[in-house]
């Protein structure tokens, strides 16, 4: 899109994954998802007839979509970006990876953030990684999974660790909040099950 001199996209830069997870999961950061983007979405429903959805039947929320537990493909994506200036564009992009490069654990495996950073918890007592630092749970390790020293809304792998011991610290985590300050951490991360069950890791 930049090289396009279209706009309206710089928040998806470096986030790893297919458009069509991006699509489902609402992806973006800065609290944007590309949703605000989309004029239509064409899927493989799971019976295998093509779909060409709106933007309002996607049902766009934070890092939601009605794509979601549909088992649904995406296979096109329409999307609405306002024309703008490439090298405008561009800072942007490289501003947004700076802000995460100084920001976010890069040299330790990680799944990207962990919690949902919901209006009401932000607004209130500030995003999730606030939270969990605030909690002093900063650096609590299960078996081989850690808590980001870097950003508390990260769990690294230190090497070896199991997914049992990130679902277990995932529920630590979400234990401690719950009893510090009334807030159920809901998980952005998806966990496959053995049975190939994707659904968000705190389920």
């Amino acid at each position: 899109s930049m090289q396009a001199g279209l706009s309206g996209l710089e928040h998806c830069i470096g986030i790893p994954g297919t458009v069509g997870g991006l699509v489902i999961m609402n992806g973006g950061s800065q609290r944007k998802g590309i949703g605000d983007n989309i004029v239509n979405v064409t899927i493989v429903d799971k019976t295998g007839v093509i779909q060409l959805l709106t933007q309002e039947e996607c049902d766009f929320s934070y890092r939601h979509s009605a794509l979601q537990g549909s088992g649904c493909i995406v296979v096109g994506v329409e999307l609405n970006c306002p024309a703008g200036e490439i090298k405008q564009i561009r800072r942007e992009m490289l501003a947004d990876l700076q802000i995460r490069r100084h920001k976010f654990p890069r040299k330790l495996p990680n799944c990207g953030s962990v919690f949902l950073s919901t209006t009401e918890m932000h607004a209130t007592v500030g995003p999730p990684g606030k939270v969990i630092e605030d909690a002093g749970l900063k650096g609590l390790r299960i078996g081989q999974a850690e808590i980001s020293q870097q950003h508390a809304n990260f769990i690294v792998n230190l090497g070896g660790a199991s997914s049992a011991d990130i679902l277990t610290l995932i529920a630590q985590i979400r234990q401690v909040i719950q009893e510090n300050i009334g807030f159920d951490l809901g998980c952005e991360v998806r966990y496959v099950s053995p049975q190939g069950v994707i659904k968000p890791a705190h389920l």
